[in-house]
């Protein structure tokens, strides 16, 4: 009888490196959902606050109108003022957005106005990515919420 001697083998199995690709892949796309979710997390955060910056310049432009320009004027019957215009060219959202600035008159007992108040409202744009409603990927509504709003009451008498 002829003894054979058998060499020692190194290295993997088929199987085991198809194991080994599979659970690779199963932590690399994790790993990518989790990253995709971090970024739009982050987009909408940054959104968001550059929507309240809007907010706050718009809502501060018309607090500090000197002599009451723009605003109802004193005396008058009580009349609400609705302003709507797009976002800067410098913001997130281009300008895709839209400003809402509400004026309304308070009136004393003697239906004179003695006080405004101001609101401001910044919305994202119409199908937005970051803030539309989606169901198997399409958009199936809008951001039912303003991103940022405002409200500040300004009482007769100049800003100095």
């Amino acid at each position: 009888m002829k003894k054979t001697t058998k060499k020692p083998r190194s290295g993997f199995t088929l199987v085991e490196v198809l194991v080994s690709i599979l659970l690779m892949a199963a932590a690399a796309a994790t790993l990518y959902q989790g990253m995709m979710y971090s970024y739009k997390t982050l987009m909408r955060s940054r959104a968001k606050l550059d929507a309240q910056g809007l907010a706050f310049d718009a809502l501060w432009g018309k607090f500090n109108v000197g002599n009451h320009e723009n605003l109802p004027a004193l005396g008058a019957p009580a009349s609400q003022t609705h302003l709507t215009f797009s976002t800067p060219e410098e913001c997130v959202f281009s300008t895709n957005g839209t400003i809402d600035v509400w004026v309304n008159p308070e009136t004393n007992t003697l239906g004179v106005v003695e006080r405004w108040e101001m609101t401001v409202q910044v919305w994202a744009p119409k199908n937005s990515i970051l803030f539309s409603i989606f169901e198997d990927g399409a958009v199936i509504g809008e951001y039912p919420y303003p991103l940022a709003e405002y409200s500040i009451i300004r009482y007769m008498g100049d800003r100095e």
